[in-house]
């Protein structure tokens, strides 16, 4: 399944960002930075063809459409990348977001917590873009552990950022 990530402008060179870490990772993921897309030209500059219909990754709200099902097997799964006010923004900036299905970790069978110690989440229980991507291919793909090379890598990030935080230890 092709993971494509688009990436508000203002994470594109924060370095605690996780989208570009997981573009390298995976090598069938595209990385778009861009704060306002038609559905078109994402298409076009991720490769995919205009019959494409994409889930979007992202959490349960009004409007969402219908959910995505577990017998359908969509060809991309689109995130997007940027602290929740900067993803919200994108999704309510190009508002054909609005009408992809969608997939949310809240309907997924897991319960995970999150690594990503160095930024923080509006709510518990968010994830980091990495965290979540992985998250939801695992469960698209039905291979759990497919992608734990990537999250246990990511575990190993995490506890070397925290080493330069102040006090750090004590």
């Amino acid at each position: 399944m092709r993971l494509v990530i688009w990436q508000h402008p203002s994470e594109e060179n924060h370095p605690k960002g996780t989208a570009s870490l997981l573009h390298a990772c995976l090598p069938n993921s595209q990385l778009v930075v861009s704060e306002q897309l038609n559905r078109e030209v994402l298409l076009k500059q991720v490769g995919l063809s205009r019959e494409v219909q994409p889930v979007l990754l992202f959490p349960s709200d009004n409007h969402q459409p219908k959910p995505v099902s577990n017998q359908e097997s969509p060809a991309a799964l689109l995130a997007l990348d940027g602290t929740w006010r900067k993803a919200r923004k994108l999704l309510y900036l190009n508002p054909w977001l609005l009408e992809l299905p969608r997939l949310s970790l809240d309907d997924l069978d897991t319960q995970v917590t999150g690594n990503y110690r160095v930024r923080k989440a509006e709510k518990p229980g968010q994830l980091s873009t990495l965290e979540s991507c992985c998250m939801a291919l695992a469960q698209m793909e039905q291979n759990t552990g497919k992608f734990d090379p990537i999250l246990t890598a990511f575990e190993a990030y995490m506890q070397q950022l925290e080493q330069f935080r102040p006090n750090h230890g004590t």
